[in-house]
């Protein structure tokens, strides 16, 4: 009786990975291109309308932060479907949407920040110490100094919505694909390697590639996505509250 119980959580816990890393490689590959030519066609558009630079810290609007991250999420998510459920016929919990021990999520995001803090930290001490480089201002930093897009959308944006999506994409996705045709460890470096490299954050690149690692074995070891999401959205929600934060301390004094 045990022995079918055993079976039956080992076949629950079986992913069926039936994408592979080609399918990643292509689905990246398109994401980039269109979302490059979207962004240089919409900055060309602006430039002969308004007469001024698209896209900058000073001219974002919360409707144009709203659309043009939205299109990145559908296309993203566009992807996957396509790719994953539409193409190779696997199922939503095959990209790693399932349940899991809500215990354990919380004990894994809490060592997990732990350890992300503490890499961070020593990465900014040791960039200014013995490079002499201070860490400059992120595009979240700017648009939040600049106060032209709204606290709640930020909160919203960058603790829900870009958890979810990049956790299934990067993660669910493009890492499960890489893990299938190269292994663990390639997947695991590979997945985080892309994950730093589409944030455009040269200084920051090594401990976003990190950050990427934890994620990806984090997924790796309960094969659901719900820690990573959960992790992922604690750590940018901290974040994004200490830069609300001061800005409310700047404004105070």
């Amino acid at each position: 009786m045990n022995d079918n119980r055993d079976v039956v959580r080992t076949k629950e816990n079986i992913m069926d990975i039936k994408w592979n890393a080609f399918d990643a490689l292509v689905s990246i590959a398109f994401l980039a291109v269109v979302l490059v030519g979207i962004y240089f066609g919409s900055a060309k558009l602006f430039i002969l309308l308004a007469k001024e630079q698209f896209f900058n810290s000073s001219n974002i609007t919360n409707i144009s932060f709203t659309v043009l991250y939205g299109i990145q999420v559908i296309l993203m998510m566009g992807a996957v479907w396509f790719f994953a459920i539409f193409r190779r016929k696997a199922h939503l919990r095959d990209l790693g949407l399932r349940y899991y021990s809500i215990a354990r999520t919380i004990w894994y995001c809490f060592l997990s920040l732990l350890g992300i803090f503490l890499v961070s930290f020593l990465y900014v001490f040791l960039m200014n110490s013995i490079f002499g480089m201070e860490a400059p201002s992120s595009k979240i930093e700017v648009l939040v100094e600049n106060r032209s897009i709204s606290s709640n959308i930020l909160l919203v944006v960058v603790a829900v919505i870009a958890p979810f999506s990049e956790e299934i994409f990067f993660r669910g996705f493009v890492y499960s694909a890489f893990k299938k045709t190269w292994g663990v460890n390639a997947g695991l470096f590979l997945s985080s390697f892309l994950f730093a490299l589409v944030h455009l954050e040269i200084y920051s690149f090594i401990p976003l590639m990190i950050i990427g690692w934890i994620l990806a074995y984090l997924f790796e070891k309960t094969r659901s996505l719900m820690p990573a999401i959960f992790l992922h959205g604690i750590y940018n929600l901290i974040l994004i509250l200490i830069l609300l934060g001061r800005l409310e301390i700047i404004k105070l004094y």
